[in-house]
């Protein structure tokens, strides 16, 4: 018979112990970082708040001084619009928006301008959330920044179909729509791409970036984007009236949200948009920038619009807007 086995002292007991810990923390990042990478680990750590079927819901998500727009349509589909600047603390908000949310694959990606604080941050997303298809600026010039460089070639390696974010496209579904009022089309002779291409100042930067209407049962939104004077008036003379694009009707008096354009710019056109469109909601996706931003002019031209159902994402958090068929509510991270 052999003899007895030592026994392990309590040291070595803990030490196997502690050995077997590591082993498992490091299979467990080595595998999490295959799936999920460990600087954005805290994103996915967050409750669901999964939307309801047959409701829209729109997130402006506040990213600090940049835009973020995620919208979850009534039939599960889902859209994200611009992401930021793509710092790390930027995408962890975009991420964790979007987990908290339960989005696990995002049918439209909407990239509406060339500027870093819109297009920074999507690049990450579509490395580590399932995309359909994309919407982008035209622009082959694509060093206009490194941010669009980084877009850019992420969409092209991953094979994903792009279409311009440019006026009549966009797509439909049940009572609901989404589609480009602007830029022109790239291949109009002095459009706002046109022009942007062949002279790169900001203004036709900010001018050829994308002007969304989001539509859903009796409720309209308007994505303004960073347009300057005059896509401002090119847009109020076009849209007085209503008007079809690929055969549907867009009516602009449903218009009950708009978002400020170019950050809360100081602008003496402003007011030109609330005149036309009339809403009845406004909303400002604005941080901490040396720009002086939002301007106080475009403060009071909203609020003397929509008095106090005016919002903005440094003071109120993500703003989120739940619109069903006949009716929308408002709710505001921060109280």
């Amino acid at each position: 018979m052999g003899g007895k086995r030592k026994k392990l002292s309590v040291w070595q007991r803990a030490s196997i112990v502690f050995a077997a810990i590591i082993f498992a923390l490091s299979a467990a990042l080595i595998t999490t970082n295959f799936f999920i990478p460990v600087k954005y680990l805290s994103a996915y750590c967050v409750v669901k708040n999964k939307n309801t079927a047959g409701v829209m819901r729109v997130s402006f998500v506040d990213v600090g001084y940049g835009d973020c727009t995620i919208i979850e349509f009534p039939d599960g589909k889902t859209a994200l619009i611009d992401a930021g600047n793509g710092t790390r603390s930027c995408n962890i908000k975009v991420l964790k928006a979007l987990n908290g949310f339960g989005i696990k694959t995002i049918d439209y990606l909407i990239c509406t301008s060339v500027r870093k604080e819109r297009c920074g941050g999507l690049s990450d997303i579509i490395k580590y959330k399932k995309v359909n298809k994309v919407y982008a600026p035209y622009c082959p010039v694509t060093y206009i920044n490194d941010e669009f460089r980084k877009f850019s070639e992420t969409v092209s390696d991953s094979g994903l179909a792009v279409e311009y974010c440019e006026y009549g496209n966009g797509f439909s579904g049940n009572d609901y729509k989404l589609y480009f009022l602007s830029p022109s089309n790239h291949l109009v002779e002095d459009g706002e791409y046109d022009k942007f291409l062949n002279n790169p100042t900001t203004e036709n930067m900010y001018n050829a970036s994308a002007v969304i209407w989001l539509e859903y049962g009796e409720t309209g939104v308007l994505l303004t984007g960073d347009i300057g004077q005059a896509v401002t008036y090119k847009l109020c003379e076009k849209y007085l009236t209503g008007f079809e694009i690929n055969g549907e009707y867009i009516n602009v008096s449903k218009c009950k949200i708009m978002k400020v354009p170019r950050s809360g710019s100081k602008n003496e056109y402003g007011v030109k948009l609330y005149e036309t469109f009339r809403p009845q909601t406004a909303v400002l996706s604005v941080g901490k920038n040396g720009l002086g931003l939002p301007s106080l002019n475009a403060i009071a031209d909203a609020q003397n619009f929509v008095g106090d159902n005016f919002y903005r994402t440094d003071a109120d958090g993500t703003v989120t807007i739940t619109v069903k068929k006949t009716s929308y509510s408002v709710k505001k991270e921060k109280k």
